[in-house]
């Protein structure tokens, strides 16, 4: 007889090994190139002859991996490690949080210092050059603010003006050669167009993916996570180009979003007791964190076309 709990403990790890597979963005190549161009200006400008680009904006919608892509780039490149300090203490070059829903300056000035372990409270203005101050001190010179969005939601034109000149401030820093990486959704290019960070910065955008220009990833993508990570075999109707567009279609060809949804599916028909993947194992997903009909479903609607999939206002 099957012991249930021995199952439920192989799915459960199996789910947990799945998740941790790193599935390569089309985006990784470019992101590395910028953070090595980070690391040389840092060394340029150490020797005093720097370029003022030392912010990168990494701009996409919600879900297509940005976030994800940038802490494995910054975790991969090995002039981004720690180091030993003077006091033979392992010291961290870099920093990197995502910022909280209200970010005001100083709501994002407090929350650096809160993750440096500083006290987090107090006048503005003081509680910036102790930023900058510990910066300094504690050999951080790249910091990755994730979020960014949050700077930009609901503020008055004078807050946002308050945000962009801290970031112009921050980058423009004669003291220490603070490097930035801002992520976030479309719409923190308001902050990145205006004219002083624009001169200081560079931008990567993280598109979505179109079907069938990109069918061999989205093909490639299942086989990783369902045949390779999953154990499973694949029924011909996932392997048309008419499935790759319709799993497209419903992650609005967000390539996160795209693979938490393979991960969930596998994951579900697995727990029903089969390793074959059948489209629909998606349809029965999709209807389930939708609520939507039949018809509505992008995975069995005849006209998934002619459907309105298009997502809600973003944070």
């Amino acid at each position: 007889m099957t012991n249930p709990t021995s199952n439920s403990a192989k799915l459960r790890a199996l789910r947990v090994s799945v998740r941790g597979m790193y599935i390569e963005n089309g985006r990784d190549g470019q992101l590395d190139e910028h953070l090595a161009a980070m690391v040389q200006n840092k060394k340029d400008i150490e020797e005093g002859a720097g370029s003022p680009r030392r912010g990168l904006f990494v701009i996409g919608k919600a879900g297509t991996g940005k976030s994800t892509s940038i802490r494995r780039a910054l975790a991969a490149n090995p002039d981004l490690q720690p180091l030993i300090n003077a006091y033979g203490e392992t010291a961290p070059q870099y920093l990197s949080l995502k910022l909280p829903k209200k970010a005001a300056t100083i709501d994002l000035v407090s929350h650096v210092l809160k993750a440096m372990g500083m006290p987090h409270d107090g006048k503005e203005k003081g509680m910036t050059d102790e930023m900058k101050n510990q910066f300094k001190q504690r050999g951080i010179w790249l910091l990755h603010l994730d979020e960014l969005q949050h700077t930009v939601r609901s503020q008055t034109a004078k807050a946002f003006e308050a945000i962009q000149d801290l970031l112009k401030e921050m980058l423009d820093d004669e003291e220490w050669p603070l490097h930035m990486i801002l992520s976030g959704v479309p719409r923190i290019r308001k902050i990145q167009v205006e004219d002083q960070i624009d001169r200081r910065s560079e931008v990567l955008n993280f598109y979505p993916l179109k079907a069938p220009a990109n069918n061999d990833r989205i093909r490639e993508l299942i086989a990783k996570i369902s045949v390779e990570g999953c154990g499973m075999s694949l029924d011909p109707d996932v392997q048309t180009p008419e499935f790759y567009e319709r799993l497209c279609m419903s992650t609005n060809g967000a390539w996160g979003t795209m693979i938490e949804r393979v991960q969930e599916v596998s994951f579900g028909t697995l727990e029903r007791g089969r390793t074959l993947l059948k489209k629909k194992d998606f349809a029965r997903e999709y209807e389930m964190t939708k609520g939507c009909t039949l018809s509505e479903n992008v995975f069995m609607a005849p006209n998934f076309r002619d459907l309105d999939l298009a997502p809600g206002s973003e944070d």
